[in-house]
């Protein structure tokens, strides 16, 4: 019978807690699932966002290829497609910067120097953050702005792109016409460059211009 009464107890009790206690650990349980269910959901909602934005990204690619007026046309308005359905994706950044160099072939520095802007501001991923800044700096030197240029490039960590910085701040330099410190941004480029085993001729035909006469 004490065996019979302490099951008894022990189902008031259970009774008891779940008046007391089990709307809310149901409620909270409802939460973390849909939490969950949620998170899951966001997930496949951005992987799917991804493989959209790569194909229409690859149609890019193919049409890259051609000089025909109408794919250039349709290239601008996928383009412009990446960059409207599929802004949250790194596919929208590489849009950018394809729109960037259109816009200098077109010889409009103003609409590339935009687009790149819109790169180095918006994207997570450091290499395309790198690259849009070094465009962006030789975009501001063609326009005539080698003191925007050199103010972007000081503002930024080099790490693995040391030599990118260089080479671009040596460019900025010469713009100014300080040889001399164009010179030494261009050393510093070179040995970044064989630091990282990396071959760029036109940076030593650059350096080797501003050799100083024995």
């Amino acid at each position: 019978m004490s065996e019979m009464r302490t099951e008894e107890e022990q189902i008031d009790a259970m009774k008891k807690w779940w008046e007391e206690n089990g709307k809310q650990t149901l409620v909270a349980v409802v939460l973390v699932a849909g939490g969950w269910l949620g998170f899951n959901s966001y997930e496949k909602s951005q992987q799917e966002s991804a493989a959209a934005a790569s194909a229409v990204y690859q149609q890019v690619l193919v049409l890259s290829a051609s000089e025909a007026a109408a794919d250039k046309g349709q290239r601008a308005i996928l383009l412009d497609q990446l960059q409207k359905e599929y802004s949250s994706t790194v596919y929208a950044q590489f849009a950018g910067l394809f729109k960037a160099k259109d816009a200098v072939l077109a010889g409009d520095l103003e609409a590339a120097e935009s687009e790149l802007t819109a790169v180095v501001e918006n994207t997570k991923d450091e290499a395309i953050q790198h690259t849009a800044t070094v465009r962006l700096a030789r975009v501001m030197i063609a326009a005539g702005k080698a003191d925007d240029a050199l103010a972007l490039l000081a503002n930024v960590k080099a790490g693995a792109f040391e030599a990118e910085y260089q080479e671009a701040t040596g460019d900025a330099q010469l713009a100014k016409g300080d040889k001399d410190a164009a010179r030494d941004a261009y050393s510093k480029a070179v040995v970044a460059s064989e630091r990282i085993e990396a071959n760029n001729p036109l940076l030593k035909m650059k350096l080797d211009d501003l050799a100083v006469a024995n």
